[in-house]
């Protein structure tokens, strides 16, 4: 009976945090750039149950024990075995704003924070008081030589990342990649670190102006999967209701001396 409790819990507590993230999601449906978690469950190891003692005459009347007869396998529980990044792509959405930027193809953004860069896919851009292009919380956005962008009135920028005013070149956006993105690690702010991992510059990133990428977390298919976590989350509970009940009736009555 215990150990029903102990399996039932371990599944209330996997679907409270598969809860977290799927909440996570939704409450960045309409962040630009962001990508979407996902749990992997993970079983503990299944245990064998037998029966033992059981026993029978013999031609000489004597009482032998039976071998164990096996009766099944059990779950113990599960558990969050890691929470996973959904790096595909968001749908690009036209804003009309000079200021927003899209890679349509692979690649990040590079970012200078005060832990080091950063790299990010949303691309809402702006120029600060200092005529830097910063992005919303104000770092800096690096160029191919590391350093950051001064823009003073209108410019353009091209599919390869260059900037451009009066149609000549001022810098070129550094935009860059990684050949195993289950390493990136998101930061908040919907930045990402690459945990000391290298990077490669991206040749034709195919960046387009005036458009952001949304989030690839989609509303309606969170929703029905938080509404798939809670009644995980139900059954769970009703089977430590039923476990209590049985506790309960085995002390007060099985137990009773009559």
């Amino acid at each position: 009976m215990i150990k029903g409790l102990y399996t039932a819990g371990s599944g209330m507590m996997l679907q409270m945090a598969r809860q977290d993230v799927v909440a996570n999601n939704l409450a960045n449906v309409n962040t630009g750039g962001y990508k979407r978690d996902t749990t992997i469950c993970q079983a503990f190891p299944e245990m064998l149950i037998s029966r033992l003692g059981d026993t029978e005459e013999n031609d000489k009347k004597q009482t032998e024990v039976l071998p164990p007869v096996e009766i099944g396998r059990i779950s113990t529980g599960a558990l969050v075995k890691d929470i996973v990044t959904d790096h595909r792509n968001g749908v690009v959405k036209n804003t009309d704003n000079p200021m927003d930027l899209a890679i349509s193809n692979e690649g990040y953004f590079v970012i200078n924070t005060p832990e080091g860069e950063r790299f990010t896919r949303n691309g809402a851009f702006k120029i600060n008081n200092t005529g830097t292009l910063v992005n919303d919380q104000g770092y800096e956005v690096m160029d191919t030589d590391n350093n950051p962008i001064s823009l003073t009135g209108e410019f353009t920028v091209d599919k390869t990342g260059n900037i451009l005013v009066d149609n000549e070149a001022v810098a070129q956006l550094k935009i860059v990649n990684f050949e195993d993105k289950r390493f990136l690690q998101k930061q908040g702010d919907n930045n990402m670190d690459s945990r000391g991992q290298t990077y490669t510059v991206v040749e034709n990133p195919g960046v387009v102006q005036g458009y952001q990428e949304l989030s690839n977390a989609n509303a309606v298919q969170e929703m029905v999967t938080l509404i798939s976590v809670v009644r995980a989350y139900e059954s769970c509970q009703k089977v430590v209701q039923a476990e209590d009940e049985t506790m309960q009736m085995a002390i007060e009555q099985v137990g009773a001396i009559s």
